[in-house]
């Protein structure tokens, strides 16, 4: 059995098994809880469903507009890098969230579309 103390804190290994999990799993399962708590390492289930808890106070601060969303550079202040693919700007956030589909079809818009090619560019 898993002491108090190491269930406190969690590794980023775990936390990376547990969303896997979460992802991997569909919620409507009669033993959910077990076949999370399975895939996360030195987690017990209530273990899981605390930090399944704090996940979604998590959400529902940043949708009820408690938690700030962070500040991006705009993509203007690094042209030559803004569609490199390294930037990460299509990830995460707005995933299933119809609120932010807007905002990145706009920020795509405002893209400049660069310079055309010379004639020995071409060649």
């Amino acid at each position: 059995m898993e002491e108090v103390s190491c269930s406190s804190s969690w590794t980023r290994e775990q936390e990376k098994a547990f969303e896997n999990a979460l992802a991997t799993h569909p919620e409507d399962c009669s033993d959910w809880w077990e076949k999370i708590a399975a895939n996360v390492p030195g987690k017990s289930i209530e273990d899981v469903k605390n930090h399944y808890e704090l996940l979604l106070e998590d959400i529902n601060g940043i949708e009820s507009g408690r938690v700030p969303l962070p500040c991006y550079p705009s993509s203007s202040d690094g042209d030559d890098h803004a569609n490199d693919g390294s930037s990460g700007k299509k990830g995460g956030l707005s995933h299933g969230d119809p609120s932010h589909s807007g905002k990145a079809s706009r920020s795509d818009q405002e893209r400049k579309k660069g310079i055309a090619w010379t004639e020995d560019e071409h060649r």
